[in-house]
């Protein structure tokens, strides 16, 4: 026993006495995969390198640590060890990338944080003088429920992603924090932070992988404001934000596929299948199988394809060899940038910086920087595969109530866009406002609506139109946003009040949706019948001398029963109207020259509804003339002052046969004292109360003058031959007026000569 003891004390100390030694320990790296394609697994368990994995050298019995390195790409390993005397060694490998130089690190482990790690047998008593080679390391298939996977099969997508990420046209070596992959989970897969959550049947889904490690670039490089959620593929109407997030997860993997030479397809296949099982795919390329049911900012699946089509080329795997099948190929080069590189400068530039983000500021973003070299035809085309049509309607600019596009009631317009730059190139957009006329009839009941673009049940677009309608003042009568089906508008059973044209004014609230596609339409509920005129107007007579009126009359009638007709009759040029309804009487002005003269009609009902305008004429002539000269009012004579001063007497007009705007004026006499007119057809110039009296006094006409000093006496003088060229005189006199001297006190006028004539 002492001698047994003895020796292995002496064995111990000579191994600690002993020098270290360096040697070198190889071999490869790889694990088993589960192949799959767009059918699901194909059957086939192919073992695939190791990569950039931290390799770990440890002395089996002390656990400490021989060296460090990793795996390379094709899964080998070559790690300087050193170590005193014969040891007992054996190589760990963790799905980790920690020791790879400044590469970005990942690492899988369990939600608990336990890493995953594959061990090599236990090399015993090795002797450091030469070299070990422990032989392939296999990472075999492990199972969760039934369900199964391989840890280092996702640290092998991690790196790719990460080699993607990471290369000279992204961030060109940049990393950030560690992501990490947590399998497994229950409830599905997602990603929060920096880290991929993988539920149990995910941990083979390449596919599934790459879309969370998508999700988490995205947090980590850039800024996404996914709100989360439920989604899925042929959504159509989801949060552009969530469509954006999520496509851009889905574009990302099909990116990461492309770099490796690997078609661009997301797969998501039964976890406990040994072949098929394929329970949710995608080809990114050509958005099958839901390529005809993809479009919009508001679709993840268009979101993804768009994305992806503004980074794939020519000779991405896909059924185009050697073509792409749109513009953005490895020849396009913006300001000396690939497409590459061009799009992460925006999703780390301007999409990071966005509010709210979604692919309308990925297309914004691309002309915030690419401005000078803006492709706008090359990025038109890429986004309108999908329908995200970020260009101008062939109406625009109708931005305002001047340049309204005319609708006719009935029928869903063409399709509109709620997206306008004023820039050259058209770019980036700016808040949208489209306007719109429409003829209306006063009480005609009437809808304004919008639409999803041909009446998609399933949005194809992100707009959220609101609608306000004004009346032909441009007054705002209604609004509304969301009273139509999904987030469109509806302004319904709208009373008209004012015939006319109307407006109505269509554009989005929403920061979020500020772009979009819709149709429009206005239709009569119910329509107000306008009376039509079915007789006349007619004017009788229809030609007439200045003395003469005319009799205008009009029939009409109203399709809609109980209605009440009104009459509004306009001269157009002069004359009045005397009456309403449908027969009225127009007199005419005053004329120089013969004249015709135009007066309309138009016929309302008593909701306002109204007829055409309609027109008659009437010819007017002058009247004959009834005497051979002229007639005249003249003044003579001077008059006797008053109180207030001398009292004129003077003449409205001349004594014209025939007329009715003759009168003679008295001015400046002393109010409320009583007065005469004097007539006479001779002149006497007779003294008189220390005045003159000078016509004869043939006739006298007593009134009392007003308040104001003044008398009127109107003349109406009738057609007479008989009185054309008399003569008369006429001279006022005013009794009683306590300036005036004489005894009877009289303030007397001028006189006129009135002489009777044409």
């Amino acid at each position: 026993m002492r001698t047994a003891l003895l020796i292995c004390l002496a064995l111990i100390l000579t191994a600690a006495a002993a020098e270290a030694q360096s040697f070198t320990v190889t071999g490869m790296a790889q694990y088993e995969d589960k192949a799959w394609n767009y059918n699901g697994w194909t059957g086939s368990d192919p073992m695939l390198p190791i990569r950039r994995a931290d390799v770990i050298v440890l002395n089996n019995s002390t656990m400490a640590v021989l060296g460090l390195g990793s795996t390379a790409q094709d899964g080998s390993f070559s790690i300087a060890c050193t170590t005193a005397g014969i040891t007992n060694v054996v190589v760990r490998i963790d799905a980790d990338s920690n020791l790879d130089g400044a590469f970005q690190r990942v690492r899988v482990t369990t939600e608990s944080n336990v890493e995953y790690s594959i061990f090599s047998p236990v090399f015993n008593n090795h002797d450091p003088a030469g070299n070990l080679d422990v032989g392939t390391m296999t990472a075999n298939k492990i199972t969760s429920g039934g369900d199964e996977a391989n840890p280092f099969n996702m640290l092998d997508m991690a790196v790719a992603a990460a080699e993607y990420v990471t290369g000279p046209d992204q961030s060109n070596g940049s990393t950030v924090s560690t992501i990490r992959v947590n399998w497994p989970g229950t409830g599905g897969s997602f990603a929060s932070g920096s880290q991929a959550h993988m539920s149990a049947d995910d941990g083979y889904d390449d596919a599934v992988i790459l879309h969370e490690l998508g999700h988490v670039i995205h947090n980590l490089f850039s800024d996404s404001d996914n709100p989360g959620g439920s989604h899925f593929f042929g959504d159509s109407d989801q949060d552009p934000r969530l469509a954006f997030g999520e496509g851009y997860a889905t574009a990302l993997a099909g990116a990461v596929f492309d770099s490796i030479g690997v078609a661009a397809i997301y797969q998501d296949a039964n976890g406990s299948s040994q072949s098929g099982g394929s329970g949710l795919r995608l080809n990114i390329e050509t958005a099958s199988p839901y390529s005809s049911d993809s479009y919009g900012a508001a679709d993840e699946v268009a979101v993804a394809c768009v994305l992806f089509d503004l980074v794939d080329d020519e000779f991405s795997v896909d059924a185009t060899a050697g073509t792409d099948d749109e513009p953005f190929d490895s020849t396009l080069i913006a300001l000396g940038d690939n497409i590459q590189a061009a799009w992460w400068k925006i999703f780390t530039g301007p999409v990071n910086t966005a509010s709210n983000v979604n692919i309308n500021h990925a297309w914004d973003g691309w002309y915030s920087i690419y401005n000078a070299d803006p492709k706008i035809t090359e990025t038109r085309d890429v986004y309108k595969l999908r329908r995200i049509r970020f260009y101008q309607d062939g109406e625009d600019p109708n931005e305002s109530m001047a340049a309204a596009t005319p609708i006719t009631p009935g029928s869903w317009s063409s399709e509109f866009r709620l997206y306008y730059s004023a820039s050259s190139p058209p770019a980036p957009g700016t808040g949208d406002e489209d306007w719109f006329s429409v003829n209306l009839t006063s009480g005609d009941i009437v809808d304004f609506e919008t639409r999803y673009p041909n009446g998609a049940s399933d949005a194809d677009t992100q707009v959220d139109p609101h609608i306000t309608v004004f009346n032909p003042a441009g007054v705002s009568q209604a609004s509304n946003e969301d009273g139509g089906t999904g987030r469109n508008a509806l302004v319904s059973d709208l009373s008209i009040n004012q015939s006319g044209t109307w407006f109505y004014r269509v554009r989005s609230n929403d920061s979020i949706r500020r772009y979009g596609r819709y149709n429009t339409r206005v239709i009569v509920v119910s329509t107000n019948n306008v009376p039509v005129i079915t007789f006349g107007p007619t004017a009788s007579p229809a030609t007439i001398d200045e003395s003469q009126t005319s009799l205008l009359t009009v029939v009409a009638t109203d399709p809609d029963a109980g209605q009440t007709l009104s009459y509004a009759w306009t001269p157009q040029n002069g004359g009045t109207i005397t009456g309403s309804g449908p027969s009225v009487t127009w007199t005419p002005p005053a004329i120089a020259v013969a004249t015709v003269f135009t007066i309309e009609v138009i016929v309302s009902d008593n909701l306002g509804g109204q007829s055409l305008p309609a027109t008659v004429d009437v010819t007017v002539n002058l009247l004959p003339a009834l005497c051979l000269g002229p007639a005249s009012a003249v003044s003579g004579g001077v008059g006797k002052t008053g109180l207030i001063g001398v009292p004129v007497l003077a003449a409205l007009n001349t004594p014209a046969l025939p007329s009715s705007d003759f009168s003679l004026e008295l001015s400046g006499a002393f109010p409320g004292k009583p007065a005469f007119f004097i007539f006479g057809f001779s002149l006497i110039s007779a003294p008189f109360d220390q005045g003159t009296m000078y016509p004869s006094p043939d006739v006298l006409l007593p009134l009392t003058v007003d308040f104001t000093g003044n008398a009127s006496l109107p003349l109406v003088l009738p057609a007479n031959s008989a009185l054309c060229g008399l003569t008369i005189y006429v001279q006022t006199m005013i009794s009683g007026d306590p300036g005036a001297t004489g005894g009877h006190q009289t303030a007397q006028t001028n006189y006129l000569t009135l002489v009777f004539g044409d």
